[in-house]
């Protein structure tokens, strides 16, 4: 299931649409959280996975700002109840977590090494 979510999320952006605005209401919220019922095709793609007709939630802790403006880590739960296991019990079912991100969308730059990740995309490009 969590690789399922997280190829959703590279997916189609549309879907990833109301998750977004809701990590991004994180990064300015003055508590650091936001949070909700989901909806809509990410929302409808989760329960396709989980095979529950039950609200899917959010919730979004900003775990700290980084120096650059707008830019924070960010965790995130994905949860929803009434799960059906392969012995027939339903259960609660939660997805959890974190991430760098900055409101433009991008991640931060801040404490990567961006010389390391050059060599190693060089390196291990194809010749040409």
């Amino acid at each position: 299931m969590a690789l399922c979510f997280f190829a959703l999320l590279s997916s189609e952006e549309i879907l990833a649409t109301e998750l977004k605005q809701y990590l991004l209401t994180a990064i300015d919220a003055p508590n650091g959280r936001s949070g909700g019922e989901m909806s809509g095709p990410m929302a409808d793609f989760f329960k396709g996975q989980t095979r529950s007709s039950l609200p899917v939630r959010v919730q979004v802790r900003t775990i700290k700002h980084f120096s650059a403006a707008g830019c924070a880590r960010l965790e995130a739960t994905l949860s929803q109840d009434g799960v059906p296991t392969t012995n027939g019990q339903q259960i609660p079912f939660a997805v959890r977590y974190e991430l760098n991100l900055c409101r433009d969308g991008r991640p931060p730059t801040e404490g990567m090494d961006l010389d390391a990740a050059s060599r190693a995309l060089y390196r291990d490009a194809p010749s040409q």
